[in-house]
């Protein structure tokens, strides 16, 4: 159909708007209050709002001449018409310009907070045209104050009324509702329909307690319905219970003032208006946020599935492909193309038999595949399998069976992985581990071999150098004894050198793998370190003390010998690196089960970052300390070793320059 030049368009919007305003004015004059032109509804002001708000502000002179058509019959007076129906096309056009400011054109309120400014819009501009109508009022009639405020506060009612009622009426039915109506729709419809005008025929012919049991029927209609069939169904209700009040005078309002009756009237139809707008745009509202979080989850699904897809399509060291419940192949990633050799075109729409060797084919071994990944939810197998070229190649294989929501097999998702490479990476492993082996076997043995060949004419060199240094004789001069001395000294260090590499060599060899376990006394155990150090303690101008706890055990089982030398060994560094205060050795119940021999000095102390070096063979705490005080790194690294054989542990607490405490821990009684 041709569209209206703007001219006629513009025509028939205007014309079209004085006739519906004239046509509502001249129904509600039927309900006039005298004098004659003011009602307690007035349909006619919501349908001027309506207007505007749809054809726009300048379809203005159409209200202009339909209340003018309206009250030229009733005031007789062509001035007094004219002015009234400028105050209605100032109010209309006023109401339309601040509704469309504050919530834009309601043809559906899609909030509660749109319904209130709609309703504050309303009821504020509804007092311009009784303000417009109060000269022509009081020029043509002697009325008292209290009665032109009546007739304005019926006016303003009737405006109000008006704007609240046909406004959402006419705005919802402008455009397309938002009901599916089925058959099944349209008869709860019509059942609804016939109940609601039941109810308020009922409501609005007893008392006052009646009233509000339309109230369930507005709410039905608003979850069941859209806005346009709310504003319908507040429309009717409003539209009976005015009828029954003003005309038939019966029903709650009844018996009243007439501005009692015109406030409850007011109250009332404010109060449907109100309840069925905010509960329909509640309830739009509602439903908008609950399509939007739908189709949120809907595109994060799409989205995730899409990002899945491409993720697994891209994945090259995998081949993952599903298979449809026939175990026919139904996708095929970039993994599957590189592994197995096929192209996707290839190989989709085949059954998974096509990629195994005969031999499984024949064995059923791809079909049992299947059944078991549908029979307990998995199948995993790592064997041979097939790829185009006809080579074979080790694979690990996952089958997992797919269903949907009911438990219903829709297929199998499958992923292979190629072992080839980690399987010659494994047996390169395995023959560097062996030849490692291998080397340090051969290190070991070198070193105790070379330990047990140098020990012996070294033995030699020492006797000779003690017998020198002794001189017996009287045959050499002091110079020549203090050689002799300077040689058994570097001797007996070589000696501790050779005794050291030659435990080391056992430990890692593993020829020291188990220990003699036996009772022994702590007092002894006190009394030969007390006698191996105090020498040395008194030689360096050190205190030195070794104190057995009361509460300790006069017993322990273990190997003691082992003890002694780690002892031993501690007691040695301890000395060696202290210059002045003393060594302590104490002897102190530990956890339950378990005794501790701390050695405790005030020497250099150890550097926190140096603190587990000091442990490895051949490491000592920095390049000086060899220099300074000689040694080989070795004997904290052999009494670890040591300490785990006996199943304890050495701890170390240790500050630079303030000395340090290695705890030795032994279980009383050892497995």
């Amino acid at each position: 159909m041709p569209r209206l030049p703007r001219p006629w368009l513009y025509a028939a919007q205007t014309g079209l708007l004085a006739a519906a305003y004239w046509a509502s004015a001249k129904l509600s004059l039927l309900l006039a209050i005298p004098p004659g032109y003011a009602a307690a509804i007035w349909p006619a002001s919501g349908i001027a709002l309506a207007g505007l708000l749809v054809f726009g502000t300048r379809a203005w002179p159409g209200i202009w001449i339909g209340s003018l058509a309206a009250n030229l019959p009733v005031e007789a007076s062509i001035p007094a018409s004219m002015l009234i129906a400028t105050g209605s096309s100032l109010q209309a056009a006023v109401a339309a310009a601040l509704v469309r400011r504050l919530i834009g054109i309601p043809y559906r309120f899609e909030s509660p907070d749109q319904v209130v400014k709609f309703v504050a819009a309303a009821a504020l501009c509804s007092a311009i045209a009784p303000t417009f109508a109060l000269v022509p009022l009081v020029a043509a009639h002697s009325l008292s104050p209290s009665e032109l405020f009546r007739n304005w506060w019926t006016w303003w009612q009737g405006d109000a009324c008006g704007m609240l009622l046909a406004a959402p009426l006419v705005l919802s039915w402008s455009v397309r509702g938002s009901v599916s109506w089925t058959a099944r729709k349209v008869l709860e419809a019509a059942l609804l329909g016939a109940l609601l005008l039941m109810v308020a025929e009922f409501a609005f012919a007893g008392d006052l307690g009646r009233t509000f049991i339309v109230v369930p029927l507005i709410v039905w209609v608003a979850f069941r319905f859209g806005q346009r069939e709310v504003t319908t169904a507040t429309a009717a209700i409003c539209a009976v219970a005015i009828w029954n009040t003003l005309q038939r005078e019966i029903g709650p309002f009844a018996g009243h003032s007439l501005n009692e009756v015109l406030l409850l009237l007011l109250l009332f139809v404010s109060t449907m208006v109100f309840t069925g707008l905010i509960l329909s745009a509640v309830l739009w509202q509602l439903e908008r946020a609950m399509l939007a979080a739908r189709r949120r989850a809907e595109g994060m699904l799409v989205e995730s599935e899409r990002r899945f897809r491409l993720m697994v399509e891209s994945v090259v060291d995998y081949a993952i492909f599903m298979l449809d419940a026939e175990g026919r192949v139904t996708s095929w990633n970039a993994g599957a193309q590189r592994i197995l050799g096929y192209q996707a075109d290839e190989i989709v729409g085949e059954r998974l038999a096509r990629l195994y060797p005969q031999e499984d084919i024949a064995l059923g071994k791809p079909q049992r595949e299947l059944e078991v990944a549908s029979a307990e939810g998995r199948f995993e197998d790592e064997g041979w399998r097939e790829r185009k070229d006809g080579s074979a190649f080790r694979a690990h294989v996952v089958v997992t069976a797919v269903r949907d929501d009911d438990g219903r097999l829709l297929g199998f998702a499958k992923v292979t992985r190629d072992l080839t490479e980690r399987t010659r990476v494994e047996a390169e492993m395995i023959r560097a581990r062996v030849a490692a082996e291998k080397a340090s076997e051969a290190k070991s043995q070198f070193l105790a071999n070379m330990s047990h060949e140098l020990r012996t004419p070294l033995n030699s060199l020492l006797i000779l150098a003690r017998l020198l240094a002794d001189n017996p004789g009287g045959n050499l001069n002091p110079k020549q004894v203090q050689f002799a001395q300077t040689i058994y000294a570097s001797g007996m260090d070589l000696l501790s050198l050779i005794n050291d590499l030659l435990d080391l060599a056992k430990i890692e060899s593993g020829a020291i793998t188990s220990v003699d376990i036996a009772a022994a006394r702590l007092d002894e155990l006190a009394a030969e370190l007390e006698r191996g150090f105090r020498q040395v303690a008194q030689d360096k101008g050190l205190q030195f003390a070794i104190v057995i706890d009361p509460a300790a055990p006069a017993t322990i089982r273990t190997d003691m010998p082992r003890v002694k030398q780690v002892l031993k060994n501690l007691l040695a560094n301890a000395f060696k690196f202290t210059k002045k205060g003393g060594v302590t050795l104490r002897i102190v119940p530990d956890a339950p089960g378990w005794i501790a021999f701390a050695v405790t000095d005030s020497g250099i102390g150890i550097a926190q970052d140096k603190q587990q070096v000091i442990f490895e063979a051949f490491q000592q705490a920095d390049g000086t300390t060899s220099r300074h005080y000689g040694g080989t790194g070795l004997g904290l690294s052999i009494s670890r070793e040591l300490t785990r054989l006996l199943g304890g542990e050495i701890r170390l607490v240790s500050h630079e320059g303030r000395g340090s405490t290695f705890t030795l821990r032994l279980p009383l009684a050892p497995p």
